[in-house]
């Protein structure tokens, strides 16, 4: 009974998380197809297992590219159009502006997403998750 108060106590301990964002300004950039150069359609591949939910190959590995004004992560690769957005799909666009040097972006890509469950149809336990992405790639004229 000594302990019922501390115990009680930590029940009601929570984590705080403060985040603080920047308004990004309304802006509207609008390109003639004459201002850039398009390549034929290029493909792109990648895998991801998770075991747990957890992709332990890229754990540790954060993969990124240069670009002149700095590093560009597979997740901010610039993209017009839609697409979904997972993971594996930023790897998978990663893959095919790492295969095309040169590239500025990835003009309106078509995915196809194929996901496995191996143990007992359970995606939770573990899953293989394949996308590949097909796209013109864009070139900016200087």
């Amino acid at each position: 009974m000594k302990y019922l108060p501390i115990f009680i106590s930590l029940l009601f301990f929570s984590c705080t998380s403060v985040h603080k964002t920047v308004k990004q300004p309304m802006s509207h950039v609008e390109l003639n197809r004459s201002d850039f150069d398009l390549t034929e359609q290029e493909t792109a591949e990648a895998t991801s297992v998770t075991i747990l939910g957890i992709d332990f190959a890229r754990l540790f590995v954060k993969k990124t590219g240069f670009a002149d004004d700095g590093l560009v992560s597979a997740t901010s690769i610039p993209v017009v159009g839609q697409y979904l957005a997972d993971p594996t799909t930023s790897y998978a666009f990663y893959n095919l502006i790492d295969n095309n040097p040169g590239t500025d972006f990835i003009f309106y890509p078509q995915t196809e997403k194929k996901r496995v469950c191996p143990i007992l149809g359970i995606c939770l336990v573990n899953s293989i998750t394949t996308v590949r992405v097909t796209s013109r790639l864009g070139t900016f004229k200087e």
